[in-house]
């Protein structure tokens, strides 16, 4: 029996394509990212999604806009907008990243811009905005010179290879990774302080 083919409408926009593309690449990588494993995951026409993009090209940049704006662009929006202390900002931005897996496109995008130009154009300059977002908040903390640079760096490095790094025994458990790394890089103290953290007795076995 042929299997029917759902043709374009309403259940299948513009971000159901896009969705489904992300999907692909992380899981699969670009080289599957092919207009025909598209529609037949989805079970629609290719004619769907030339009704949505114009080329492959398009698609292309578009799936790289949708991914800058939900990504990255939301969280600059949703943390800027909250009016509490920048420490309490680079908290939830932590925790938002992990709650909704914000990160989990990253290294699928990094892997194809060493491979495309265009794509290592766009990661550029969401690289670009999340330091700048970033540093913001650690200079309102109070952080200046190398500092401010270096926990910037650190963050920004975190927050893209904390998935794929080896993770020691002690730190497995997602929620305490998180607890370590809050503790970490939103401890407002500044060189020269003496900090000490309220659990600095914990022990950590690599």
């Amino acid at each position: 029996m042929l299997k029917r083919r759902v043709e374009s409408g309403p259940r299948f926009h513009r971000e159901t394509w896009l969705a489904a593309a992300l999907n692909v690449l992380a899981e699969e990588g670009q080289a599957k990212l092919r207009i025909d494993k598209l529609a037949a995951d989805l079970g629609v026409t290719k004619g769907s999604f030339y009704h949505h993009f114009k080329s492959r090209d398009d698609f292309v940049q578009k799936l790289l806009d949708y991914w800058s704006r939900s990504y990255t662009d939301r969280v600059i929006k949703e943390i800027g907008a909250l009016q509490v202390p920048a420490r309490e900002r680079v908290l939830e931005m932590m925790r938002l990243i992990v709650r909704e897996r914000l990160d989990r496109y990253d290294i699928a995008f990094r892997s194809w811009a060493a491979q495309e130009p265009s794509v290592a154009e766009t990661v550029r300059k969401v690289d670009a905005r999340r330091h700048l977002f970033c540093r913001s908040l650690f200079a309102e903390m109070g952080f200046e010179g190398a500092e401010l640079e270096f926990r910037t760096h650190a963050f920004l490095a975190y927050q893209v290879g904390k998935g794929i790094i080896y993770v020691p025994e002690a730190l497995r458990d997602p929620d305490e990774r998180l607890r370590w790394a809050e503790g970490f890089f939103a401890n407002p103290c500044l060189p020269g302080d003496v900090c000490i953290p309220a659990d600095a007795g914990a022990d950590v076995t690599v």
